[in-house]
């Protein structure tokens, strides 16, 4: 089979078929912690039925304002703990679809079931001790990122401990999840993680508010959701393995289990880990950086309201900052909710980088490195296109989106203006960023991405300081910082897809 040129509208094409379904699974899969925060953010509006037709006086409403903020804030914390985890643990994923795609590029359907059998494995067993470590640890995380603001503290705790319980459902997902892709049947894991996240709604509604006679749990409800539609979506995944179209990969032979087939898959996907990890605890210094503004912010409100602050315990500022409207977490939660929707433009950039994965992988593995190189520009071009528009969308309408979160808090609502803005112009350097990634780990660079993220992070943190409190920026000079970020590892991915070494390394 000659290596031919392939047409843009063809390879155009190719792409939005595997990337289209993988995108969607991804966004819809990572909705469902937007979907945690937005009921959260309805709690005694217009959804509430405990709420309908009730008149709160000023200091209801203020108080209720005040736990949304802190639930909000949570919830976007919480995330970042559970991905610390489960994200270092579902790197298994990169280098299960990497060397599956690569295995049906050869045309070798058992060897691709094999590696399939043997991550889905190292999955299970890897989650069940970082779970157990995960929870007992965790007090401590909060007690450092949220020191001031109690009530994310408190709210936070209760959240994580639950969401923390199904790292394992998570981690098994994904490797699940990176065999059909590898195979390039991408539209699979689309329609489960759209069946989960529908769900999850439902759980929701029924969970946070007490509707239908569930018990209201508020916080603690919109954790359980997460992680019951995540178990049956889960259960759903796995039963699909079993249909007939899959017996030829031989997946569940289980004296294919091989230690050693482990532990390559393992070793493959490990820098990904590694960096995922470091990456995961920069956001949360990051979070950390937000959390100092906010102190700052609470500081000179309380100076300029005549207070003393030096005199005021935290539960006193917390009262007095509640009374003034706008609580202790004001920028923590409109922080979590940009990277909330932030989140919209790397799951849709991750999705492409599937798609690139799988497509470079598959012409590697039948020998045609220049159709590899062109279908990794292609996939940059056209998923960053798709990605600047809805960026485009968000930096036009950046009000009625923070309105979507938070519908009965104009100061909210007006703060968020600036970061949502930045955030909608800048988004197509994420969704580049991770496609070139993407492209480079199936290549057989993992140690690369994971060093170019490493550096990308040890600028996030003192730049977002810098910005944020030196220079005194406030919360839109933490995330001028964290554009940085997205820059460096575009610019340091495309100029590695530039060059030709990536493109005769075995994996």
């Amino acid at each position: 089979m000659s290596e031919a040129p392939e047409s843009f509208f063809h390879s155009s094409k190719r792409i939005l078929l595997l990337a289209l379904p993988a995108a969607l699974a991804l966004v819809t899969q990572g909705a469902i912690n937007q979907v945690d925060m937005l009921f959260i953010g309805h709690l005694g509006g217009t959804w509430d039925p405990m709420y309908a037709g009730l008149e709160l006086s000023e200091a209801a409403r203020a108080e209720l304002a005040t736990r949304i903020k802190d639930g909000q804030a949570a919830i976007g914390i919480s995330m970042k703990l559970l991905w610390l985890y489960a994200g270092f643990l579902s790197s298994l994923a990169i280098g299960t679809q990497a060397m599956v795609a690569r295995r049906y590029g050869e045309g070798n359907p058992t060897q691709a079931g094999t590696v399939a059998l043997n991550s889905i494995a190292a999955a299970f067993v890897s989650s069940v001790a970082v779970t157990v470590i995960a929870i007992w640890i965790l007090p401590t995380f909060f007690e450092v990122i949220s020191k001031g603001a109690i009530g994310v503290i408190k709210q936070g705790i209760i959240y994580a401990e639950i969401r923390l319980l199904a790292i394992g459902v998570i981690v098994m997902t994904a490797s699940i999840r990176s065999f059909f892709d590898g195979i390039g049947r991408t539209y699979i894991f689309m329609w489960v993680a759209l069946f989960m996240n529908s769900l999850n709604v439902i759980l929701d509604y029924g969970l946070v508010f007490g509707a239908w006679g569930l018990p209201r749990m508020e916080v603690a409800g919109a954790a359980w959701a997460s992680d019951l539609s995540a178990f049956i979506g889960l259960v759903v995944l796995v039963g699909w393995l079993f249909l007939k179209d899959y017996r030829g990969y031989q997946i569940f032979q289980w004296r294919q289990l091989r230690p050693k087939m482990m532990w390559r898959v393992i070793t493959f996907s490990l820098p990904n880990g590694i960096a995922t990890a470091f990456m995961t605890l920069g956001f949360l210094a990051f979070d950390k950086v937000i959390a100092m503004i906010d102190e700052l912010r609470v500081e000179r409100a309380l100076s300029d309201a005549g207070h003393v602050v030096a005199n005021l315990s935290m539960t006193a500022r917390t009262e007095i900052m509640d009374q003034l409207g706008t609580g202790t977490a004001l920028y923590q939660s409109i922080h979590q909710v940009v990277i909330a929707v932030m989140m919209l433009f790397f799951m849709t950039g991750f999705g492409f980088g599937s798609a690139a994965s799988t497509l470079v992988s598959h012409e590697l593995g039948a020998g045609f490195v220049k159709r590899a190189r062109r279908i990794g520009w292609r996939t940059v071009f056209v998923g960053g296109v798709i990605v600047s528009v809805f960026g485009a969308l968000l930096a036009v309408f950046p009000v009625e989106v923070a309105r979507v979160f938070n519908p009965q808090d104009p100061a909210f609502q007006q703060a968020a203006v600036g970061p949502l803005r930045l955030v909608g112009i800048c988004a197509f350097l994420p969704a580049g960023a991770l496609i070139f990634s993407q492209a480079l780990y199936s290549a057989g660079m993992p140690i690369y991405v994971a060093v170019v993220t490493s550096l990308g992070i040890l600028w996030l943190v003192p730049g977002s300081y810098l910005f944020g409190i030196v220079l005194d920026w406030g919360l839109l000079g933490a995330w001028v910082a964290a554009i940085g970020f997205t820059l460096i590892l575009f610019v340091a991915m495309g100029l590695m897809w530039m060059s030709d070494r990536w493109q005769k390394i075995d994996i």
